[in-house]
């Protein structure tokens, strides 16, 4: 049984949708995106697009499995190379990376 805070929340959600019409889902595949895109399907049909980035710092079973979940709810997914280590300095990962 789906608790009523939870169904709530999930109607809220679907109203969000409905207002924006249609939708992009930055899409890994992982459970928040992956349900994001479910109801967002369902909500709103042909008008949602799931978008992943592909790269070698993004697992390759994670990639077939954003690809396979996409291709089940039937939405057109697009698919942008994208290659962060020709990035200078992103692989360099020193101790105060997130101070800069």
């Amino acid at each position: 049984m789906v608790p009523e805070k939870a169904k709530t929340k999930l109607n809220m959600l679907k109203t969000l949708l409905k207002t924006l019409e249609s939708v992009a889902v930055a899409f890994s595949g992982g459970v928040d995106s992956t349900f994001l895109l479910k109801v967002a399907s369902e909500v709103l049909g042909d008008n949602v697009i799931a978008v992943t980035a592909r790269s070698s710092t993004y697992p390759e079973r994670e990639f077939r499995e954003a690809c396979e979940y996409a291709a089940a709810f039937g939405v057109k997914h697009i698919v942008i190379e994208s290659e962060e280590l020709d990035i200078e300095g992103f692989a360099e990962n020193p101790v105060n990376r997130c101070l800069q």
